[in-house]
């Protein structure tokens, strides 16, 4: 399926183009063809709809996690933001952060191996991580819209 912006992606081609030409350090955005950048959007989209959101979905007919029946607190803005009518701008950069991100880090959604130790000739790296799949800039953007502000710990007043 192509992309198709409100059915399987957040953003078109053109306009994460227009948002990354103002970025610094997207050489693997500007070389990838459009194919690639429709793809990596898409799949930017079902990550970030594989998320644990406020409110729930404003139609059972809709095929992404937003617009959603919830409000939330702005910290940018300082101030309570409704959700009901459109795809608020956090999640829409989100989409483009992690999109470049994707197609900046090959191999990022390949779980088929890792590892934890090399050593070559006396030189040995241990604990090497991999970068996660959701890249900070775009964890800031959507921390605020999050359910629990993606914390999975509770505390309890006694």
């Amino acid at each position: 399926m192509a992309l198709e912006k409100g059915i399987n992606s957040y953003a078109t081609v053109e306009e994460a183009d227009a948002y990354l030409q103002e970025r610094l350090d997207v050489a693997a955005w500007d070389n990838a063809d459009s194919d690639q950048k429709s793809k990596a959007l898409v799949t930017a989209t079902a990550i970030l709809d594989g998320l644990d959101w406020i409110g729930v979905a404003v139609s059972e007919d809709q095929t992404l996690a937003f617009p959603r029946t919830a409000t939330y607190y702005d910290p940018l803005v300082g101030n309570y933001v409704d959700l009901t009518t459109s795809v608020p701008l956090r999640i829409v950069k989100a989409t483009y952060e992690i999109a470049y991100h994707l197609l900046n880090n090959d191999g990022l959604l390949d779980d088929t191996g890792s590892v934890r130790t090399i050593s070559v000739s006396g030189v040995v790296l241990d604990t090497i991580v991999k970068p996660n799949k959701i890249p900070n800039t775009a964890s800031n953007l959507i921390r605020p819209l999050l359910l629990n502000r993606g914390s999975y710990s509770w505390w309890r007043a006694n």
